[in-house]
């Protein structure tokens, strides 16, 4: 499983993008890291706004798959009622089949009580 990592701040990310930029104006700078050299960050900085535009149209499919999703369940939804209707409707509110669907028989319904009432 891969480890989570909080992703640098949009700010920061800025930030470093100007740094970049300004180290291409620097043609003194001499690097000891060969990850500090100035076409190794530009590489690095491409890598990043290509995975920043996969993630973005990832959460966009995402997006399109919930809304589908959700879509489908409520066609779902409603098609189960129907059928639960068409149940109650072809044999009864009291069928054995009515039970069957997970549905309350009539006969075994509670029968609503009475409330006393509160005298002052």
């Amino acid at each position: 499983m891969l480890r989570q990592i909080a992703p640098v701040p949009p700010p920061a990310l800025a930030d470093d993008h100007k740094t970049v930029m300004a180290l291409q104006n620097i043609p003194t700078f001499q690097y000891i890291n060969p990850i500090h050299n100035p076409a190794e960050l530009l590489r690095i900085q491409t890598v990043l706004i290509h995975e920043e535009q996969e993630e973005q149209m990832a959460e966009q499919a995402l997006m399109q798959i919930r809304a589908r999703r959700a879509t489908t369940s409520h066609t779902y939804h409603d098609a189960v009622v129907g059928a639960r209707t068409q149940v109650l409707a072809q044999y009864g509110p009291d069928s054995n089949e009515v039970a069957l669907i997970g549905l309350t028989r009539k006969s075994e319904r509670k029968r609503p009580t009475r409330r006393k009432t509160l005298t002052k």
